[in-house]
């Protein structure tokens, strides 16, 4: 199970043991503290439930053949406020070798209490608890009682005994009887107690969770941060303050920040500033520190004995404390000017312009601690204007991190901002060590660094690399790591642009063209992609019209029945005919579709057409065919899909047993729970289903056990050196095994050459479709060659000459 320690806030994987419930602790793996156990309180007795959790029965009840025979109980869970629940139930100590427990559904388990015996260990009318808690959410938990009660028909003696017994007791009943109702009363009391302490022990652990991503931030930060009560006396000074002074935190917080900072502006004291700051929002100026090795008292009139020989720029921003358990105070920020280097906007604005003070206007990102998107834009404005003055080049650096989205996905929200902070980490560490002015975090996983003069491609090539090389180490968080591939794009002023938006838009557009090429890779700027952007411009507004207009249209490729040569389905692939351009390419303008989200009207169009265009064909007479329509990721993600794949069907009169849906694994894997959710309610309505490119993503039989299709297809990467290459040859085979051994059919698609067809033919392969047979064609040519299509098993040569002779 997961523990959070009650010191650091970290998780602990803990294993229930006799020794934890003795012991009533458990210690930290990451602090080593000793942290309570937190389902039991000091009597080693249970702390109560939580609302989250309930199940049904909540006592197990044992009879007199408990004895001897094995009890049987069925546990139904109902779980609220959590999603995907693990939930899991062990016996607690030494009840262990008595209960056994099978989970027999998501919501379910069954409860197997051993025959009991003579063992000592569960007299009649005690009690064995057993715990109910679920893995990943540990607040989310409760305990189950299992009583057992013998019934003994006794004999006329002991009859006898227990009538005078009950004589004897009956004014000691009557008086416990009373103190019973008491007890009652205050096990009640004590049961609402417990739950409340269950409940502040669940609010304490949340808090400590975000105590410590939050101290996690604070001690990243490149400057130093104090928080200031309204008496002046610092609270809290972060690591970098500590280090800069030489202070200890606990020596710091019995200090006024007048013995630790003072103003270079004699005119403006420390308290005036901080006065000022409550009404401006925000106060800034320049300050000198004093170390804790140079004791030297400062008077007023008298030089500063400072640690440091050029001054901070410091800032003060008032809180006022409105949330519940707030302080009141003052938030301090001291940058060193000196941490900029010579070269920077800083000194080249001082230089040119003494009121420029920069850095003192950055603000930061709340998650990373980085610098946030008005205030790098400023900068680098700043730093190019200095740049130009100067005669200089400025690199810069556009960072992106490959399927992000899926992280968050995957693990949630809140492991992706610890993610997120772990790689603002990095960057920095890099930047750092590269002489990088600045690192930003411009949106939710972009980054942005900026290289000071003197800059040139070399060194922008050599941070980029430095990036790549450390992501190629996976990031660890919460004993979990996750490999980040970033996409990075550069530019370079004035070589690569001569404006802050043209230096900046012509790195995001080299990352763009870094992550097309299929992502974690490095891209430069250079003016042909300025040419492909315009192109790219131009061609989305035209496909925006055309999609409007319904102006793209389907080819078809035959999917040919390889024992008899017969055309036993087609796929209907979309093609667009630009009235200027002629034929444009799928792998030029599906992209667009994606990223624009004209896909959805699109693909949804296109299936309808194919629907439309097959009920014409079995109009004709040709009713031997299956059609086959792709579903792309992002329409996927319509929870409308089945009623628009519905309303295509009903409209046009196709039957829905002739038309077959065809995902990528990909696609699949993403979106698993709601595609195993329409794939039933498809094949319901008799549609046929297929994985396409198989083998090109997951490839896990993990998944197709999951996964109710009909037909996989091999990827024509596989089938191109099927005949040369052993490798492809044992793959193609493998998946032929796998389609076979469960019941799906088997396509190849890329078949060119008769040697392929052979190859896959022998291995009974059971259908194909490739340029070999013909490449997709127009819904007439199509027509012309269902015409043809009348004979039956074909031996390879007919086939091949058949095909050859229509496609001449």
């Amino acid at each position: 199970m997961i523990l959070f320690c009650e010191e650091c806030g970290q998780r602990n994987s803990i294993t229930l043991t006799p020794s934890l419930v003795e012991n009533n602790s458990f210690t930290c793996q990451f602090c080593h503290f000793n942290s309570p156990f937190p389902f039991l309180d000091q009597e080693r007795q249970s702390t109560g439930s939580n609302p989250g959790i309930t199940w049904e029965p909540e006592m197990l009840r044992l009879g007199p053949e408990a004895k001897k025979e094995e009890q049987r109980f069925q546990l139904i869970f109902k779980v609220t406020e959590i999603q995907a629940p693990e939930l899991s139930v062990e016996p607690f100590q030494d009840f262990a070798h008595l209960i056994t427990v099978e989970k027999t559904a998501s919501d379910s388990f069954t409860v197997i209490v051993n025959p009991i015996g003579t063992d000592d260990i569960l007299p009649p009318g005690s009690e064995s608890i057993g715990l109910i808690y679920c893995e990943e959410h540990l607040m989310s938990w409760g305990t189950i009682k299992i009583a057992y009660e013998e019934q003994v028909v006794a004999s006329a003696e002991e009859e006898e005994e227990e009538k005078e017994d009950e004589i004897r007791s009956f004014g000691q009943k009557k008086s416990r009887k009373a103190r019973d109702g008491n007890y009652e009363i205050l096990h009640q009391q004590l049961d609402e107690y417990k739950t409340q302490l269950h409940q502040a022990k669940t609010t304490s652990f949340r808090l400590q969770k975000e105590l410590s991503i939050r101290r996690q931030v604070m001690d990243n930060q490149d400057c130093g941060i104090l928080f200031i009560n309204l008496e002046q006396r610092i609270v809290y000074a972060n690591p970098v303050f500590l280090k800069r002074t030489g202070y200890s935190l606990k020596a710091i917080q019995s200090k006024r920040i007048d013995q630790v900072i003072r103003l270079t502006d004699c005119d403006c004291t420390l308290k005036e500033a901080m006065k000022q700051s409550v009404h401006q929002d925000k106060w800034e100026g320049r300050a000198f520190l004093k170390d804790a090795i140079r004791q030297g008292n400062w008077q007023d009139g008298e030089d500063p004995e400072q640690s440091e020989e050029k001054p901070s720029i410091i800032s003060f921003k008032f809180s006022d404390g409105h949330e519940e358990g707030q302080e009141k105070g003052f938030i301090c920020l001291l940058h060193l000017e000196e941490s900029l280097t010579p070269s920077s906007p800083l000194k080249w604005g001082a230089q040119n312009n003494p009121g420029n003070h920069l850095s003192s206007e950055l603000t930061y990102d709340a998650l990373t601690g980085l610098v946030d998107r008005p205030s790098f834009q400023q900068y680098l404005e700043d730093s190019i204007q200095a740049a130009q003055e100067d005669q200089s080049k400025i690199g810069l650096l556009y960072v992106d991190l490959d399927h992000f989205k899926r992280i968050n996905q995957i693990f949630g929200p809140g492991f992706g901002d610890k993610i997120l902070c772990s790689v603002s980490t990095i960057l920095q560490q890099c930047g750092q060590e590269a002489g990088a002015d600045l690192v930003a975090r411009l949106s939710g996983d972009e980054f942005a660094l900026i290289l000071p003069p003197p800059s040139d491609k070399k060194n922008i090539e050599d941070l980029a690399e430095k990036i790549m090389e450390r992501f190629r180490t996976p990031v660890n968080n919460e004993s979990r790591a996750i490999l980040i591939r970033p996409s990075i794009g550069f530019s370079l002023y004035p070589d690569d642009g001569e404006t802050p938006l043209d230096v900046l838009r012509n790195a995001d557009t080299a990352m763009e063209a870094a992550k097309s090429e299929g992502g974690n890779k490095i891209c430069s700027w250079n003016t042909g992609m300025k040419v492909q952007a315009a192109q790219s411009l131009y061609l989305e507004n035209d496909l925006r019209q055309a999609v409007a207009d319904d102006g793209l249209i389907n080819f078809y490729q035959p999917q040919i029945n390889l024992l008899d040569g017969s055309i036993c389905g087609m796929e209907a692939l979309a093609r667009w005919i630009h009235p200027v351009k002629g034929l444009i390419s799928p792998a030029a303008f599906i992209p667009i579709a994606e990223s624009t989200g004209l896909i959805e009207k699109l693909g949804i169009d296109l299936v309808r057409q194919a629907c439309l265009q097959g009920k014409k064909w079995r109009d004709m007479g040709f009713r031997k065919f299956i059609m086959a329509v792709n579903i792309s990721g992002r329409l996927l993600r319509r929870r409308d899909l089945f009623y628009q794949i519905m309303s295509c069907i009903e409209s046009t009169g196709f039957p829905p047993h002739a038309l077959e849906v065809e995902f990528t694994e990909g696609v699949l894997i993403e979106n698993m729970d709601f595609t195993v959710d329409l794939i039933n309610k498809l094949r319901a309505e008799g549609i046929k289903l297929a994985i396409d490119d198989f083998g090109t993503g997951y490839s896990s039989l993990s998944y197709l056990q999951h996964l109710q299709v009909d037909k996989i297809k091999i990827d024509r990467s596989f089938i191109t050196n099927v005949t040369t290459n052993n490798t492809d040859a044992a793959i193609t085979l493998g998946i032929i095994a796998i389609a076979q051994n469960l019941h799906f059919r088997v396509i190849a698609e890329g078949i060119e050459t008769e040697e392929h067809l052979f190859f896959l033919q022998k291995n009974q392969c059971h259908e194909g479709q490739g340029f070999l047979f013909s490449p997709p064609i127009p819904e007439k040519e199509m027509t012309g060659l269902l015409l043809r299509d009348c004979s039956v098993a074909l031996n390879h040569k007919r086939m091949i000459d058949k095909f050859y002779s229509i496609k001449a």
